[in-house]
């Protein structure tokens, strides 16, 4: 296939062949076009996922649509298929929704986001991944990665100005890292999988502002579940507090608990998992991923420069976050000064 060029047999297999098509984004596994026909706009992508993974991430968006998730409606071929196989790859089509990316400056927004992701998990829960072997499931696995990247803090570092610049930072990071793992080793992680494994469950693991839209209507559309997984809500949590919390120089733990407050208003979760969100954000997961950038070359594009000044954020948000959250509770509002059972 000509890279961003539909293949014919994919056209056909909508009844648009004639339809005016339009390259979003082009990439070497994956991409995406806007397609113009007669009955309206359309979004065309090809997907990156093997057929196992994509039948698994197809039906995991019905349910949550069918749950009352604003999600593009997946169209079928003319004779009915969700998706088409063609030798250059995995097509399916979805209906265009209009809108714009929410913003992490405006609260209103913001909150907007929480309570999304809040609807969207409680959205997830009954749905089962049992038939689809491919199915992405990381229930119970958090021990072992953060024993893993504990490891690789304890590496020795090496020579040259980003080491030299890490190293006076670098035992309190690692003191961070192995804080999590037995603040998560003590926690009701174990308790949780379980029940998301009983019970069902899915995260987005990207739920971001660039993977959501406002449409004019006001309500937030949810876009891009190719990375979708059967997992706690605790992953997806740490994730957009990260994403929001990560554009200050330091950690603001009021932000913090009005984030999970919102949330809390439309999913509730329990104290003890909580703990679990807490311990997740104790480790230090941006300056590992930093690290690991550096020493393996990941990000060859990188000056040594830009390096250095996102070494220079990274170490002073963690630093700050770990004194913060090793010292006070992350609970929402609802929470705090009492004890409650979400269950």
């Amino acid at each position: 296939m000509v890279e961003g060029h539909v293949p014919h047999a994919v056209l056909e297999a909508y009844d648009c062949p004639e339809a005016s098509v339009v390259a979003e984004t082009v990439k070497a596994k994956k991409a995406v076009w806007l397609v113009q026909t007669p009955d309206g706009g359309r979004v065309l992508k090809k997907s990156p996922l093997s057929e196992g993974r994509l039948r698994f991430v197809l039906a995991a968006a019905e349910h949550l649509r069918a749950q009352g998730i604003r999600l593009p409606a997946i169209l079928p071929t003319r004779d009915g298929r969700p998706y088409v196989a063609v030798p250059e790859g995995l097509f399916f089509m979805m209906e265009r929704v209009q809108g714009r990316n929410p913003s992490y400056e405006e609260p209103a927004e913001r909150e907007a986001i929480l309570q999304g992701l809040a609807r969207f998990h409680r959205a997830s829960k009954g749905f089962s991944a049992a038939d689809y072997p491919e199915a992405r499931i990381q229930l119970g696995g958090w021990p072992q990665l953060y024993l893993k990247r504990l490891e690789a803090l304890q590496l020795p570092l090496g020579e040259g100005a980003f080491w030299e610049a890490a190293r006076p930072h670098h035992p309190v990071m690692v003191e961070a890292a192995r804080a999590a793992l037995e603040r998560l080793q003590r926690s009701a992680y174990h308790r949780w999988t379980e029940r998301v494994r009983e019970d069902g469950g899915l995260c987005h693991q990207d739920f971001a502002a660039g993977n959501l839209l406002l449409e004019p209507t006001g309500e937030l559309a949810v876009l891009d579940l190719d990375s979708i997984s059967v997992e706690i809500p605790a992953r997806d949590l740490r994730k957009i507090l990260l994403k929001v919390l990560k554009r200050s120089p330091t950690w603001d733990h009021e932000l913090a608990t009005a984030m999970l407050t919102a949330y809390h208003q439309v999913h509730p979760l329990a104290p003890d998992e909580y703990e679990v969100v807490q311990a997740d954000l104790i480790f230090p997961h941006l300056y590992h991923g930093l690290v690991d950038k550096y020493r393996r070359g990941r990000e060859p594009t990188w000056s040594e420069d830009r390096f250095l000044q996102r070494l220079a954020h990274v170490v002073a948000f963690e630093r700050h976050k770990w004194e913060v959250l090793s010292s006070q509770s992350l609970l929402p509002a609802p929470l705090q000064g009492g004890d409650h059972d979400a269950h």
